[in-house]
């Protein structure tokens, strides 16, 4: 079981709802979103939703509490199902189905549990994206590089930023630091985390969008404004099937910039719907494509002449990254404390979301340089040591290849070796 800081605990805690919610409010929902096919299930008349109020949501029936929702979700390993009576015996009042189940439990059958799920933890978390700036970033290397300059930037530009990320989120200015394994959480989890920015303070958040959670619908009920597409590499296959099936997953996340009723203009905080597109991918103009459709702006990043935010050069002396790039605000250039030369892609991302909602030019490079540390990837550990130590979460031969690809010509420069240990 994971053990969570108290401070970002006691924030995800001050999210959830007060008091029960009725089930009819949910009800209404799954059925307008053509969820319920087959109408009503075993056990849930007119009569039975009449008074009938949840006190909590739960996918785990372990997690069930007397009056609580239980939504029995197929994996790949266990099969929700199988714990609707377990579910009971805690005191669920309903369950989310998508088979009727011989126990003694008013239940509703759906088409996919897992999209049911979603659209109940919106519902129950008060769809809490609504009220947000929220920027999803996706792509195979450099979401959470990415996030974090991002976020950095917004913090410098006036907004503050939540985030949902690998290494951990960030509610209200306290870091989670021992984070579960997923990048994108489970529906609730994810609304949970939004709804407790909402409470906390923040004004905006940063969601690392993964291919899993898209395609899986984790994500419905997210309302994004922002969508930055990084790269595409063959990763993940096994879960998508093929390259284009894993390519449609990641474009699906700017083709939910479209206004419409699943995610309507936001009075506040008003951004424009925007996709960012690094322009050097190979992939890229499936995503410039799907921008364009979506009717949102377009900004691309990147070397090449077509890019907005345009990268003109780049330098690691060993203690700073040196970025220099041009766009429709001038030439600027930023000393970024992250090592590799690849971040600087990530931080011409970053410039774009800050260009996006129009953020001083002065604050989008305090941001930048503003990030001291991406924890686990290219991280510099600085501690007075007449050498330069790096730590990177480099988990396949590829990555341990990028890395002393990046890292050997820097040492090489300051007259020394290079020595990696991995294991």
């Amino acid at each position: 079981m994971c053990v969570m800081d108290d401070a970002y605990a006691a924030r995800l805690a001050a999210a959830e709802p007060p008091g029960p919610r009725p089930f009819g409010e949910l009800l209404g929902r799954l059925v307008a979103n053509g969820h319920v096919p087959s109408g009503l299930a075993t056990g849930l008349t007119a009569l039975a939703l009449e008074g009938l109020t949840v006190a909590a949501l739960a996918y785990d029936s372990r997690a069930v509490t007397p009056g609580g929702l239980f939504v029995a979700v197929r994996g790949d390993h266990v099969d929700g199902h199988d714990f609707v009576a377990d579910a009971a015996s805690r005191g669920a009042a309903v369950a989310i189905v998508e088979r009727s189940v011989p126990v003694a439990i008013p239940q509703v059958i759906v088409d996919r549990s897992l999209l049911a799920l979603a659209v109940a933890a919106a519902w129950w978390y008060g769809a809490p994206s609504s009220e947000l700036g929220v920027v999803g970033i996706t792509g195979t290397d450099g979401k959470t590089s990415t996030a974090r300059l991002t976020a950095s930037v917004l913090e410098a530009g006036g907004w503050p930023t939540g985030i949902v990320s690998t290494i951990g989120g960030r509610i209200g200015g306290a870091d989670e630091t021992r984070p579960p394994h997923a990048t994108t959480p489970q529906a609730p989890e994810l609304q949970r985390a939004l709804a407790a920015m909402r409470v906390a303070g923040d004004r905006a958040a940063v969601v690392e969008t993964t291919s899993h959670g898209l395609a899986q619908g984790r994500v419905n009920g997210v309302r994004y404004d922002i969508a930055v597409f990084t790269n595409l590499s063959h990763e993940h296959l096994d879960f998508h099937g093929t390259f284009e099936a894993y390519l449609a997953a990641k474009r699906s996340l700017f083709e939910r910039l479209a206004v419409d009723d699943r995610n309507p203009a936001k009075a506040s905080p008003g951004w424009p719907r925007t996709g960012i597109v690094n322009v050097d991918d190979p992939a890229a103009g499936a995503f410039v494509e799907a921008t364009r459709r979506a009717g949102a702006r377009l900004l691309r990043y990147g070397r090449d002449p077509s890019a907005d935010q345009r990268l003109l050069d780049v330098n690691d002396d060993g203690r700073r990254l040196h970025v220099t790039w041009d766009g429709p605000a001038g030439r600027h250039a930023a000393a970024l404390r992250l090592a590799g030369r690849f971040n600087a892609s990530n931080a011409l991302a970053a410039t774009a979301v800050g260009a996006a909602i129009g953020i001083d030019p002065a604050a989008v490079i305090a941001g930048l340089e503003g990030l001291s540390r991406v924890p686990g990837r290219m991280e510099r550990i600085d501690l007075g040591q007449p050498f330069g130590v790096v730590v990177d979460y480099a988990h396949s031969p590829n990555a341990l290849k990028v890395v002393l690809d990046e890292l050997g010509p820097v040492a090489g420069a300051r007259g020394g070796g290079l020595i990696a240990v991995f294991g």
